[in-house]
């Protein structure tokens, strides 16, 4: 059985390419022993092959490589290069085993596969074994005995699905589609304004497709799920295109097919332009309601508002097209996942309300790539929606010469979008009358001043991250009513004091301890007086738990100061249902907080306790502030 890519000039191609920032068709024409026109084609069908992750632009006789996701790029590109040698790797291998079976007529004898392969029977067996618990994910079964037969059990859409996921790049590399065909395509993709990204998901939907039928295997029946996208708009969109499709190949293609290519559309990456496809798809009022509970959640579990931005069209479009994705069995992969979840804590975390929120009301099961994806929305809308930095004054106070004073002030130049307004005091002379005129007084000798201005203790004078991170917590700690104490860079650590560290009883309820807390801080006129009830009210519908150490009781407090205390359980608790949380975080939250960053921000400090369970562990061991404070700013800074 003759295999699509056995003849590997794109990989060739893609090489010559890549090792020159700019290079002549002409030259790799002669180099491959081919013509110009046939470079130019394989260009096209390799820009195809690269969906959107990168593009080969053509101009005047010579072609660039421009590269837009860098990862997706390298996976595709790796997977082109593998091709060198079909049976070099069992990825490869796999795909043929499951050529073979796809298309084979009778059992298939394993020893016949080994010998096409050139492989041992051993090698044979163990690529079967590991085809076989991959495709068994998509309702698939290879069945039969190694010496009388195989053969390859399921439905005609899940085999599809299988290779789409999967081999599509061992197996239809060079599909061969015809000019006019290629025409009708792009013609589709301009009248539809799908993107790179969205096309290239397409196209290989429209290749397997056109493969399967004329090799005899045509989807013959479908779950009700998918004849629902019958009576869809992409069906409309679809069934056009199609039909001039009919008028080249000369043959019908049914409608079970039509509603297979209604997959891609119904569930695409969401394009670039979301008011071209406004005109095309609308998007359903359920999933209009079902974001505002999205973001009525965010707003109730974490008091954070997320404000609609020029964004918030594309993100109503990609929730729409998520939902499609995996009703219908689409899988798309998010190389960023681990990113999402290290850099952007509080984004992922808005994400999982979101995940809650979408399968409880659609019965789907969101994906972790589907919820990265989500991430990075929020993500967005949350750093959009920081206040514009305006421009501040800052002192310098320098214990010595001008030398260290330019070098702080260039420092303080780079991490601030509006440059401040710099005044210099040398040699420790501060002048006491200006306390109160700046926005801050950065010095490195001890003051002692008696003022509302944030007084900064600089001692690393050259690291970036760390003065700007300083400054941010000191910006916080201001909107949220507090001061920052010298050498403790954490607002998770400037908002706790000995005051509001609290050695939990395990053989109290959880809910006991959480209000001897609160109880706790209304005597020492932290939380009003009746933030103790409001917590436990809240508690009663809606227990927040951040993850399955850290519980997270919070409300309103009246007394307008953000609040916040830690509660460590020295050993188990013994209630059902808690039997995991080790910390308890109490928080009350200002109703005059205007600025949600500042909860943000300490949000993201407290998920990053949580990722580090060794950390978690440490911190219960702790049985004083004092130990906790010399732990987190000298052992283990883990907010740096």
């Amino acid at each position: 059985m003759e295999l699509f890519n056995d003849e590997n000039r794109i990989s060739s191609i893609l090489k010559n390419i890549e090792m020159q920032s700019v290079c002549s068709i002409d030259k790799i024409a002669g180099k491959l022993n081919v013509s110009a026109k046939t470079i130019r084609n394989d260009i096209k069908e390799l820009n195809y092959l690269l969906g959107g992750y990168a593009l080969i632009s053509m101009n005047k006789g010579e072609c660039k490589l421009i590269v837009f996701d860098q990862r997706g790029f390298m996976e595709i590109r790796n997977k082109i290069f593998q091709q060198k040698d079909f049976f070099n790797s069992p990825q490869t291998r796999m795909a043929y085993l499951f050529w073979q079976l796809m298309n084979a007529k009778e059992p298939y004898l394993t020893d016949d596969l080994s010998e096409e392969m050139k492989v041992g029977r051993t090698t044979a067996i163990s690529d079967l074994n590991k085809l076989r618990k991959i495709i068994d994910k998509y309702q698939l079964k290879i069945k039969g005995k190694a010496n009388t037969g195989l053969k390859l059990i399921g439905d005609e859409l899940h085999i599809r699905l299988f290779i789409l996921e999967n081999i599509y790049e061992q197996l239809y590399l060079n599909f061969p589609l015809g000019s006019e065909v290629r025409e009708k395509l792009t013609g589709f993709q301009e009248r539809f304004s799908l993107d790179a990204l969205g096309f290239g998901f397409f196209y290989r939907f429209f290749v397997v497709m056109i493969q399967r039928i004329e090799s005899g295997h045509v989807i013959k029946h479908l779950e009700e799920k998918y004849m629902d996208l019958y009576q869809s708009q992409a069906y409309g969109i679809v069934d056009e295109f199609l039909n001039e499709i009919e008028e080249v190949k000369g043959y019908k293609i049914p409608k079970e097919e039509r509603i297979f290519l209604c997959i891609p559309v119904a569930g695409m990456r969401t394009p670039a332009n979301t008011r071209e496809i406004e005109q095309k798809i609308s998007v359903s009022e359920d999933v209009a309601d079902m974001i505002i509970e999205m973001l009525d959640r965010i707003h109730s579990e974490l008091n954070v508002t997320v404000i609609a931005n020029e964004l918030f069209d594309d993100f109503v479009y990609h929730i729409f097209f998520m939902i499609n994705r995996l009703k219908y069995g689409l899988h798309i992969h998010n190389p960023m996942i681990d990113d999402f979840k290290n850099q952007y804590s509080v984004a992922y975390k808005m994400a999982e309300i979101g995940k809650e929120v979408i399968e409880k009301r659609e019965g789907i099961t969101i994906t972790e790539d589907e919820m990265a994806f989500l991430a990075a929305y929020f993500g967005v809308f949350l750093i959009e929606q920081e206040p514009e930095e305006k421009r501040c004054r800052i002192a310098i106070v320098c214990g010595s010469g001008k030398i260290i004073g330019r070098l702080i002030e260039n420092q303080l130049k780079k991490i601030f979008d509006v440059e401040p307004e710099f005044e210099f005091f040398y040699n420790g002379n501060f002048a006491e009358h200006k306390k109160d005129t700046f926005d801050y007084i950065v010095t490195t000798t001890e003051l002692d001043l008696d003022t509302k201005t944030p007084v900064i203790f600089m001692d690393e004078v050259f690291d970036r991250e760390y003065i700007q991170k300083k400054f941010e917590n000191i910006k916080y700690l201001s909107d949220a009513g507090r001061n920052i104490r010298r050498g403790i860079d954490s607002l998770f650590m400037n908002l706790l004091d000995e005051k509001r560290f609290f050695l939990l009883d395990p053989e109290h309820t959880y809910d006991e301890n959480v209000r001897l807390m609160a109880e706790t801080l209304t005597k020492q006129g932290e939380l009003d007086e009746g933030f103790a009830d409001r917590v436990e009210k809240r508690e009663q519908y809606s227990t927040m738990i951040l993850n399955q150490h850290i519980a997270f009781p919070h409300t309103k407090n009246l007394l307008s100061k953000l609040t916040l205390a830690l509660g460590v359980y020295p050993s188990p608790s013994h209630e059902e249902g808690c039997e995991n949380v080790e910390l308890v975080i109490l928080l009350g939250i200002p109703e005059t907080m205007e600025d949600d960053t500042v909860l943000v921000r300490l949000y993201d400090e407290i998920l990053t306790i949580g990722k580090d369970v060794g950390v978690i562990d440490k911190i219960r061991s702790m049985k004083s502030y004092k130990e906790l404070l010399l732990y987190i700013t000298e052992e283990n800074n883990i907010f740096r």
